[in-house]
């Protein structure tokens, strides 16, 4: 496995990361714990040292499952976790709370279920605007990086702006964001300021959500559970006709379409770590065949980034999540 640097934090990761939002059983539907345990120690035996999850995916569970996976001292050294912080779902309901009491408590609560002292890497789970450039939220993450409870820090963001926001600020280690062959708008602004400071750029949604993994149509619907189902008809149908366009470009019988979009991202050398959505094994031997036998050719990449310049109809339809 091939491992990138984590910006300025100096740390080695695997250019390949799991994404655990899925795991936590309550966002991209049904899950098997004995199988998402069984994909965490598949990943780990692979190479993969990078998993990033948050303590509201499934209201901790997704945390759990990663402690439970990681608890022995011996494969705790050789993992880094991330996790995240800024969604209260303790005190009824689901809401954003960046409060500097709200996050020390979080993070005793992460630390306790990954069965862990020190969080490799804590970040703020997608904040607005307003509240990273009021500024007051890092000073509770530089003490409670002082009091050892991290190693570094990061932010999660939304949009372009926001990760600008970030970096100007110039204490975080690490911003994460959304980059996939459907919503390109980070590459042009972001990416090369995450360069020029020497930021960790952590890669999420690389499948947008699934839909680049060629299971799904215009006519999927999701469970009332599965977050994907506030997603109208119309935003479907117009992802579908951007992902046909894209396909346009390349061999899919040569490179399957959720392989392209693993080997996309992780063109960019901006990019330290992609972070595709993984619940079983065979998730991560499909992703590691991105990463171990890439077969996009430099100018399907190249048309691939011209097409979302160019073409209108990717200029719809982009959304936050």
């Amino acid at each position: 496995m091939k491992r990138r640097k984590l910006g300025r934090t100096g740390l080695e990761v695997s250019e390949l990361g799991f994404g655990a939002w899925a795991i936590g059983g309550a966002s991209y539907g049904p899950t098997d714990d004995r199988e998402s345990l069984r994909a965490l120690e598949y990943a780990f035996d692979q190479g993969l040292n990078f998993f990033d999850t948050a303590d509201t995916y499934g209201h901790g569970h997704s945390e759990e499952l990663i402690g439970q996976a990681f608890k022995a001292s011996s494969k705790r050294r050789q993992v880094l976790i991330a996790t995240k912080v800024g969604w209260d779902f303790y005190h009824g309901g689901d809401r954003q709370n960046f409060d500097a009491d709200y996050i020390r408590f979080a993070c005793g609560e992460s630390l306790k279920r990954l069965k862990t002292d020190c969080v490799d890497l804590y970040q703020l789970h997608n904040p607005t605007l307003e509240t990273i450039e009021d500024g007051k939220v890092f000073r509770v993450l530089d003490e409670l990086k002082k009091e050892g409870k991290m190693r570094f820090w990061g932010v999660s963001i939304h949009l372009v702006e926001e990760g600008v926001a970030v970096i100007g600020e110039g204490s975080s280690s690490t911003v994460q964001a959304v980059y996939n062959l459907l919503d390109q708008r980070i590459r042009s602004e972001l990416m090369p300021l995450c360069e020029k400071h020497n930021i960790g750029l952590i890669v999420r949604e690389p499948l947008a959500c699934g839909l680049l993994t060629g299971t799904y149509t215009a006519e999927s619907r999701f469970v009332k559970t599965d977050h994907r189902n506030r997603w109208s008809s119309e935003k479907l149908e117009t992802d579908f006709r951007k992902i046909e366009r894209m396909r346009g470009v390349f061999d899919e019988g040569r490179v399957p379409l959720k392989q392209a979009a693993i080997e996309f991202v992780l063109d960019e050398r901006a990019v330290s770590v992609v972070i595709p959505g993984i619940k079983t094994i065979a998730h991560v031997q499909d992703h590691l065949r991105a990463v171990r036998e890439p077969k996009l050719e430099p100018q399907e990449i190249d048309q691939m980034k011209s097409l979302f310049q160019e073409d209108e109809l990717f200029q719809i339809g982009l959304y936050r999540n």
